[in-house]
């Protein structure tokens, strides 16, 4: 057996309304599908990155170099074809789009693997449990829309939910206020600031969810480098109570490396989509637990594709340190057809499946339904 060709391709669908996470803010949700074929007629699907917007870099890195230079060689070989990609990128990538690229192939083989001996990725990896609980992750939203759709959630069978808030603290601490008072003490909430303070405001934002019994603190400090992101966060995690949790936009185990052995940290974040596929997801869950950390995978919530929630599922069912999955309060195209089978919540939890691969089936004919294009690109 042999790959016979990989491809990408960029799908979305529009939104009725601006979704904002942080700094970051979408009016499409998609994502940019990988497909590997095999010379026996199978085909592996997997996501680069969580969003459509970045295939104009990604996608040549995945069509133009990295799908031809594995073209011919065995799919099975996942270890050796992900180091033969990385060192492929070593001189002038290594932590950015290409490393999305070698995610959504990695992830690509990793479901090709399940196809060709009939096994769900779950239980290649080694299933250590059968279902998981999901946290609700709408985006930033007013506080009346946020307490409504907290609402809503907890009536849905949710137990957790994460809120977004901005840089304004007394309007972070009202939001987080008003959705303690709707939902009660027994629904988790985590707070996200997406990086939007200094080191003081972070402090004092703590301090004040601290006493809303809040169950973590996402990166809250703005940082421009992984020496300043961990040096930063270090400062913080001294001087307070709360957890503190981080870590979604880092590349590979290697950026891992002082992020763990300083341990700012308490909840680690690492998205298979662009951490480095399944293969690096669960290698970092796994150092994760040597250093007695939870592992709760970051999902792009700008993607809607489903394919990014299946894939972190896998990986989280094979880990003994992984609580929660993040899940996507809005949808998308996923959701509307572009998949046969997407993810599900059922009285607050996502449970796995004997599926082969990572779980996820596109429909006929929804890559072209959906397929989105760009300014001088060939999807």
């Amino acid at each position: 057996m042999k790959i016979a060709g990989v491809r990408a391709y960029p799908v979305g669908l529009p939104l009725e309304e601006e979704l904002r996470w942080g700094a970051m803010a979408v009016t499409t949700k998609g994502g940019i599908i990988v497909e590997v074929s095999t010379s026996d007629g199978l085909v592996g699907i997997g996501e680069a990155g969580f969003s459509a917007e970045y295939f104009p870099t990604v996608g040549p890195l995945i069509n133009g170099q990295l799908g031809p230079m594995i073209t011919g060689r065995d799919p099975r070989d996942i270890g050796a074809l992900w180091h033969d990609m990385m060192r492929a990128t070593h001189m002038w990538g290594r932590r950015g789009v290409e490393t999305y690229a070698l995610s959504g192939i990695d992830i690509a083989l990793w479901d090709l693997l399940g196809k060709i001996t009939g096994q769900p990725v779950h239980r290649l990896l080694g299933t250590s449990q059968h279902s998981v609980r999901a946290y609700f992750a709408p985006s930033l939203k007013p506080v009346d829309q946020a307490v409504a759709e907290a609402r809503e959630a907890v009536a849905a069978g949710y137990t957790a939910i994460k809120l977004r808030v901005d840089g304004d603290l007394s309007r972070a601490i009202r939001l987080v206020e008003a959705v303690r008072s709707a939902v009660g003490a027994d629904v988790d909430l985590m707070v996200d600031a997406n990086m939007a303070y200094e080191r003081r405001g972070a402090l004092a934002l703590a301090k004040e969810l601290h006493n809303l019994q809040v169950a973590w603190l996402e990166e809250p400090i703005m940082s421009r480098s992984l020496s300043q992101y961990v040096s930063s966060h270090s400062w913080l995690a001294d001087r307070i109570d709360i957890p503190l949790a981080g870590g979604e936009s880092l590349l590979t185990r290697y950026e891992y490396i002082d992020l763990m052995a300083n341990l700012p940290f308490d909840i680690i974040q690492p998205d298979a989509a662009s951490v480095g596929g399944v293969s690096e997801l669960k290698r970092i869950a796994d150092m994760a637990s040597a250093w007695n950390l939870r592992c709760v995978p970051h999902i792009g919530c700008s993607s809607g594709t489903g394919i990014g929630i299946h894939a972190g599922l896998q990986v989280i069912l094979s880990c003994d340190n992984a609580p929660l999955i993040e899940f996507d309060a809005y949808g998308g195209l996923g959701w509307e057809g572009f998949l046969v089978n997407p993810p599900v919540v059922t009285d607050g939890r996502v449970w796995g499946s004997e599926e082969p691969g990572i779980g996820a089936r596109i429909a006929d004919g929804a890559a072209e339904r959906y397929r989105v294009g760009f300014e001088g690109m060939t999807a």
